[in-house]
């Protein structure tokens, strides 16, 4: 079984419960990234290859993301947005497995535009991690 990475904005409630956590964050504006800084985020990875699985408007979009070797040689995840609603509306994220340092290395391009972002593994070890660019 792999690692389900959830992304969150730094929004008045997620702020609240790293508070509550001990967890500092950054004071910055936060949302999720659009569409279109998704899309433009991928394309700047260029030392990866991306493979893009778009079904259309509410429906599944995904990006494979790995080593341009193989994904034996080095790493790789699966963006997963399971509503795409658009290039001009905010989409929430999730990866479905992978490495942790490239889906960090991901969310530091997101975060360019949509401020820093956190990260949480659904296996509930370790911390949230804040991403930022």
């Amino acid at each position: 079984m792999g690692t389900l990475w959830t992304v969150w904005p730094l929004d008045d409630q997620m702020r609240t419960w790293l508070d509550e956590i001990g967890v500092g964050y950054p004071d910055k504006p936060s949302r999720f990234p659009t569409g279109a800084e998704i899309k433009a985020a991928l394309s700047r990875l260029r030392d990866l290859s991306v493979s893009v699985s778009d079904n259309g408007l509410n429906a599944t979009w995904q990006a494979s993301i790995e080593s341009r070797e193989s994904r034996d040689a080095g790493p790789w995840t699966l963006l997963t947005i399971n509503n795409f609603t658009g290039d001009d509306l905010p989409q929430e994220v999730c990866f479905e497995k992978g490495w942790e340092s490239l889906i960090k290395r991901v969310l530091g391009e997101f975060a360019q535009s949509s401020g820093p972002l956190v990260l949480l593994a659904d296996t509930g070890d370790g911390e949230p991690q804040i991403v930022d660019h």
